[in-house]
């Protein structure tokens, strides 16, 4: 068995025993008894704008997506590429492969389209980085709010000003195409960041919070930084581990925002659900479309 092999199913376990442990280190920090009596004494009338919120939030994030992919050229529709986003949240839950929701979008419509793989991983790459850049926007605008951390916040607004015209000067000097509509799939990268908000604004309020929400939004944007490396499944751990250290910082009810981590993962949880009613779409409605490669759909 060569190299490649052996990594590739080392991986995956390495990704659940990260994530297990980071688990074990949260729930070590946290009063379990408190976190159920959370769950158990929350509005759940709350969640349904919170769940619907959320949903409006993938199908920006998945327009966003679709101008990136039509920059290179590619005349995926609007139905089948909300599809191919839903099915890629959907391998990056469930899947703790080296493959991820990324890859799986790069090889269908590379199987599907006259493309590149260059041109299908740019288009998506910088769908990633037109989101982290509206998240980074969110955190310089919270350093202003934060009292802990408005001693830096003139550093941090200069470093993002900064990053920004180094990250547009590369984008236009080195991807012209992926450029085009900047402004817009930029401006739809804060959207999608500030949805994300107001959905965990729903479940703060399910959860009866009595304090003001900016501290948790804060540690909430703080810790999508940290979901964002793949060292764990789904984001799962990683994400409570920075709440966890980020209410600890700042004096916030750690079993509060862990609880509210969670339940924004079990959002996240339920909508990639549904993917499976694309997945066995087929069988379902007898259509002789294929169902696993949605872009084959016109």
């Amino acid at each position: 068995m060569d190299k490649k092999k052996v990594w590739n199913i080392l991986k995956p376990a390495l990704k659940i025993a990260f994530t297990l442990l980071a688990l074990w280190l949260v729930y070590t920090k946290v009063d379990l008894a408190a976190v159920r009596r959370l769950w158990k004494e929350a509005n759940s009338w709350w969640l349904v704008p919170a769940v619907a919120v959320f949903i409006i939030c993938q199908v920006v994030t998945s327009f966003r997506l679709l101008y990136f992919f039509r920059n290179i050229g590619l005349p995926i529709p609007v139905r089948s590429n909300i599809r191919l986003y839903l099915l890629g949240m959907f391998y990056n839950l469930f899947l703790p492969s080296g493959l991820g929701g990324d890859g799986y979008k790069i090889i269908v419509l590379k199987q599907r389209y006259d493309t590149t793989h260059k041109d299908v991983f740019s288009a998506v790459f910088f769908d990633r980085l037109a989101g982290l850049w509206g998240l980074g926007f969110l955190v310089s605008c919270f350093s202003l709010t934060m009292p802990e951390v408005r001693q830096y916040s003139t550093w941090i607004l200069a470093a993002f000003g900064v990053g920004t015209v180094v990250y547009y000067f590369v984008l236009r000097r080195y991807f012209s195409r992926l450029s085009r509509h900047f402004f817009t799939t930029h401006l739809l990268g804060i959207c999608t960041q500030s949805l994300q908000l107001v959905t965990v604004a729903f479940i703060l309020a399910a959860l009866g919070c009595k304090t003001a929400y900016w501290p948790y939004f804060a540690i909430f944007l703080l810790s999508s930084l940290a979901s964002l490396f793949p060292f764990s499944v789904g984001g799962l751990g990683a994400r409570e581990v920075a709440i966890v250290w980020g209410a600890g910082t700042f004096g916030l009810d750690k079993d509060l925002a862990v609880s509210v981590s969670l339940s924004f993962y079990l959002v996240t949880l339920v909508i990639a659900l549904s993917a499976i009613f694309i997945l066995f779409g087929r069988e379902r409605n007898g259509s002789s479309a294929t169902v696993a490669d949605p872009a084959k759909e016109q």
